[in-house]
C-alpha cells in the first residue's frame, strides 16, 4: 500500500510538471494568451543550429515546456529558441499581434514555418535599427497574417549579451491598444511626480544658489531618461541607430548614479563634517561619470556585469556613508539614512528581477523607477526641512510662543524707546555739566543702565524681526575680526560688573562675512552677557574659523568657558539662553553644552569671503622683544620674525630685560614678549617681576619645550598664552597677530586690564 502510495504522488508530481497548455489560444472570450505558458523552448550555447535544424524532428524532441507567467533567463550565452503551437478562433476577424516586451533584447528573429517555411518574417532587436520595426510601438509587436489556418507554429529566436527577460502574449488589437495606453498613464504619472521635483528644486536653486538643488535637478532629468529607457520609449527618435536603447540606458544609469554621489557631498556637507570620505565620493563620482561615457561610446565592448558591479558598489558604499553620517549626527543625516536604505534595497530587488532571481515583469518594469522616486521625495522632504521659510517660521513660532506674546513685546518695545531716547538725551545733558567725580560717576552708571535698556528693545526688535522672515539687511561685506571687535566694544558699553573677558580669535583674519553679519555679533554680545561671571573670574572665548569651505560656507565655532554655575537650558519663552538658541537656530547652527568642563561651544556656518593675505596686517606700534639663550628654536623663531616690519629686540639676561621695561610710559609702542623657557629661569618668577613693567597693552607670551606644560596653566603664572616650540613654524605668526590684535583692543577700551591670578612680588 505504501509503495502505491509513492507512484501515485510521483504521477501527480508529473501530472503538474507536464500539464501545461500546448496551444496559445484567441477567441471571443479570450483577448490574451500568455506564450509562456503555452511554448516550449531549447537553449543553442554554440549558435550555429540554422532554423531547418531546429525545426526538424529530432529537435523537436528537445524543446522543454516553459510553464512559467513571465520568461526570465538571465545572461544566457547562446540562442534561445522558442516554439508555440497558436489558434486563432474568433468570429469577427479581430486583427492578432504578437507583442513581445523585452526592451532589452538585442536580437529576435520571427519564423512561421507553416506559411512561409523557413523564411525570417522579422529581424528586431536593440541591436538592429528602430526603422526594423513593422509597427511602430515601443515593444516588439508583429501582426499574425489573416491568412492562418485554424493551428499553426511560431518560431522566436532571442539572443543578447544582456539578461533576457521578455514577456511574449498574444493579443487582440483593442486589447494591446487598451495596455499601451495604461503603461502611458503611469508613465505619466511618474513623470509627473517628478517634473514636480524638478520644478520645486529649480526654484530652491533660484532662490538660494546653492549647487546641491542644481545637481539635485540634473538627477531627476537623469530620473526620467532612464525610465524611458528602460520602456524603451527613446529609440523612435533615432530610428536608424543600433543600440541607442542601451547607450541611452547605460548613459542615464550611470550619471543617475554620479549626482547622487555628488548631490550625497552637498546634502551632508561632507568636506565639512567627514573630509576623508568627501574625498572618496569625488574619486567614486568621477569613476561613474567616466564608466559613463565608456559605456555610452562602446557599449558591446564593456561586459554588462561591469556596469552592475559599479552600481551596486556605489550603492552599498554611500549606503556605508549614511550610516557614518548618522552616528555622527551631522544634520539631516536621518532623511538621508532613509532615503539610502530604501533606494539600497529596492535596487537590490530590482537587480534579482534582472537576473531572473526574482520572477516578476511588474518588479522588472516599475520596480526601479518606483524605488527613486521615492528615494528623492525623502530627499527632497529632508531639504525641505532645511531650507523653506514658511517651515522654519512655524518651527521658531512653536518656540518662542503664540502671536499675541510677539505683538505685546513688539508694543513694549516701541512705548519704551522713545522714553529710553529722552532720557538717553537727559543724561548726555548732565554729563557735560557735571563737574564732581562722583556726579560724573553716577551718570556713566546711569548711562551704561540706559544703554542696557537700549539692548533690550534691539533684542525684541531683532526676534520680531526673525519670526517675520525680515532681518536686518547686509549692504556690504563686515571684516569678522573687526565684527569680533564691534562686539567687544558693544560688551563694554553695557558692562556694569566690571566683567572679566579674554577673547582668543583663530583663523579670522582676511574673513570678510557676507550675509547676516549683524545676527552673529549680536549672537557673540548675547553671549558674553549671558555668560559673564559677577565674580573675579574670567570668561574665555575661543572664535575660530574652520579652514573647510566650500561654495563660500566657513564653520565658525565659539567656545565659552568656564561658564557660571547658574547657566541652565530652559525650556520658557525669555530673552537669556531661549532667545540666543532662536538665533543659533535662525543661523542655522548648534549649540553643544559640557558640563563637567562648564563649556559651551556654538557652531555656526557662515557666508564669508577670504581676502589674500599680506604682511600689512602686522600692527608696526608694537616691537616684537625675544628673551632667552640662544638655542635652534630662537633661532628658528628670529627667521620667522625677520619677515616682519617690527622692531625686534633679543635680551638675553633678566636684568637687560627689565632695564628695557623700566620706564613704560616713556615707551613709545607696546611690546609682545616672548619667554623661552630655556635658559635656567623660573618663568612664573620672571612673569612676576614682568608684570609691574608691563603697559595695559603689553603682552607676554611663554614659549616652551615643558611637553607636560598646559594653556590653563600657563595662564595661571599669568602668561597671555602658550606656544610649543615643536609649533614654531606654523603658529608663532597667529599668535603674534592675536596678541597685538589684543593689545590694541586692551590700549583703546577704557577699562583696566585686571586678571586676579597674576600676583606681583
Amino acid at each position: 500500500m505504501f509503495y502505491r502510495l509513492i507512484l501515485l504522488f510521483i504521477l501527480s508530481i508529473a501530472n503538474i510538471a507536464w500539464g501545461s497548455n500546448t496551444l496559445a489560444i484567441i477567441d471571443d472570450t479570450h483577448d490574451t494568451a500568455n506564450i509562456s505558458q503555452s511554448g516550449t523552448y531549447f537553449i543553442d550555447p554554440e549558435q550555429n543550429l540554422s532554423f531547418e535544424t531546429i525545426s526538424s524532428d529530432l529537435y523537436a524532441k528537445k524543446f522543454r515546456p516553459i510553464n512559467r507567467d513571465y520568461l526570465q533567463f538571465g545572461m544566457v550565452k547562446g540562442n534561445i529558441w522558442i516554439r508555440t503551437d497558436i489558434a486563432i478562433r474568433t468570429t469577427n476577424n479581430l486583427p492578432v499581434l504578437l507583442e513581445v516586451n523585452s526592451p532589452r533584447l538585442q536580437y529576435l528573429d520571427l519564423y512561421l514555418p507553416t506559411l512561409y517555411e523557413g523564411q525570417v518574417q522579422a529581424e528586431l532587436g536593440g541591436a538592429r535599427p528602430y526603422s526594423n520595426k513593422p509597427i511602430k510601438s515601443p515593444h516588439y509587436v508583429y501582426s499574425i497574417p489573416t491568412n492562418t489556418p485554424p493551428v499553426f507554429t511560431v518560431y522566436m529566436k532571442l539572443s543578447s549579451k544582456l539578461p533576457i527577460n521578455a514577456k511574449i502574449e498574444l493579443k487582440t488589437l483593442s486589447k494591446i491598444s487598451q495596455d499601451n495606453q495604461n503603461d502611458l498613464t503611469v508613465t505619466g504619472i511618474l513623470i509627473g511626480i517628478l517634473l514636480t521635483l524638478f520644478i520645486c528644486n529649480i526654484f530652491f536653486f533660484i532662490k538660494t544658489t546653492h549647487f546641491m538643488y542644481l545637481i539635485y535637478s540634473f538627477l531627476l532629468v537623469g530620473i526620467v531618461v532612464l525610465h524611458l529607457s528602460i520602456h524603451d520609449q527613446v529609440s523612435q527618435f533615432f530610428p536608424d541607430q543600433t543600440n541607442i536603447q542601451e547607450r541611452i540606458y547605460n548613459l542615464s544609469a550611470l550619471s543617475c548614479l554620479c549626482a547622487i554621489v555628488f548631490f550625497s557631498r552637498l546634502y551632508l556637507d561632507t568636506q565639512l563634517y567627514l573630509p576623508r570620505m568627501d574625498k572618496l565620493l569625488i574619486v567614486i563620482g568621477s569613476i561613474n561619470a567616466v564608466f559613463a561615457m565608456l559605456f555610452t561610446i562602446m557599449p558591446s565592448d564593456i561586459n554588462i556585469l561591469v556596469l552592475s558591479i559599479i552600481v551596486v558598489t556605489t550603492l552599498l558604499f554611500l549606503t556605508v556613508h549614511a550610516v557614518i553620517a548618522f552616528l555622527k549626527d551631522i544634520p539631516f543625516s536621518g532623511y538621508y539614512l532613509i532615503a539610502r536604505l530604501t533606494l539600497l534595497t529596492g535596487h537590490s530587488a530590482w537587480i534579482m528581477s534582472v537576473y531572473g532571481i526574482i520572477p516578476s515583469s511588474t518588479l522588472f518594469e516599475w520596480g526601479l523607477t518606483i524605488t527613486i522616486i521615492l528615494e528623492a521625495m525623502i530627499h527632497f522632504s529632508g531639504m525641505i526641512v532645511q531650507t523653506t521659510p514658511l517651515i522654519q517660521k512655524h518651527t521658531q513660532k512653536n518656540k518662542y510662543g503664540q502671536v499675541e506674546m510677539m505683538d505685546l513685546l513688539s508694543d513694549i518695545s516701541n512705548r519704551l524707546r522713545r522714553q529710553i531716547n529722552i532720557i538717553g538725551g537727559g543724561l548726555s545733558h548732565l554729563e557735560q555739566a557735571a563737574t564732581s567725580n562722583d556726579t560724573k560717576l553716577f551718570l556713566n552708571s546711569s548711562i551704561t543702565a540706559n544703554n542696557n535698556l537700549k539692548n533690550v528693545i534691539e533684542r525684541i526688535d531683532l526676534l520680531s524681526d526673525i519670526k517675520d522672515n525680515t532681518p536686518p539687511e547686509q549692504l556690504y561685506p563686515l571684516q569678522l575680526n573687526q565684527l569680533i571687535d564691534n562686539a567687544y566694544n558693544t560688551i563694554q558699553r553695557l558692562d556694569q560688573d566690571n566683567t572679566l573677558l579674554e577673547i582668543n580669535m583663530h583663523n579670522v583674519e582676511q574673513v570678510e562675512v557676507l550675509q547676516d553679519a549683524a545676527i552673529l555679533q549680536h549672537v557673540i554680545e548675547c553671549l558674553i552677557q549671558e555668560f559673564k561671571h559677577f565674580t573675579d573670574q574670567t570668561l574665555t572665548l575661543d572664535i575660530i574659523r574652520h579652514d573647510a569651505n566650500r561654495d563660500g560656507m566657513t564653520l565658525l565655532e565659539i567656545s565659552c568657558s568656564p561658564i557660571p554655575s547658574r547657566i541652565q537650558e530652559t525650556h520658557s519663552f525669555d530673552l537669556g539662553m531661549h532667545y540666543i538658541s532662536l538665533l543659533i537656530n535662525y543661523l542655522e547652527g548648534e549649540v553643544n553644552t559640557d558640563e563637567n568642563e562648564r563649556r559651551i561651544t556654538v557652531k555656526i556656518p557662515i557666508n564669508v569671503h577670504i581676502r589674500p593675505s599680506t604682511n600689512d596686517l602686522i600692527q608696526h606700534h608694537f616691537d616684537i622683544i625675544v628673551f632667552g639663550q640662544m638655542d635652534d628654536d630662537l633661532q628658528r623663531a628670529l627667521t620667522i620674525l625677520q619677515t616682519h616690519a617690527n622692531r625686534i629686540e633679543h635680551l638675553t639676561t633678566l636684568e637687560n630685560l627689565l632695564d628695557y621695561l623700566e620706564l613704560p610710559e616713556k615707551r613709545t609702542t607696546g611690546s609682545i614678549i616672548l619667554v623661552f623657557d630655556n635658559g635656567g629661569h623660573i618663568p612664573h618668577i620672571t612673569q612676576q617681576r614682568l608684570m609691574p613693567l608691563m603697559r595695559t597693552e603689553d603682552q607676554c607670551l611663554l614659549i616652551s619645550n615643558n611637553v607636560k606644560m598646559s594653556l590653563d596653566y600657563a595662564r595661571k603664572l599669568g602668561f597671555d598664552g602658550l606656544l610649543p616650540c615643536s609649533e614654531l613654524d606654523t603658529q608663532l605668526e597667529q599668535q603674534l597677530l592675536r596678541l597685538i590684535q589684543k593689545g590694541d583692543r586692551l590700549r583703546n577700551t577704557s577699562l583696566s586690564r585686571v586678571n586676579p591670578l597674576r600676583k606681583t612680588p
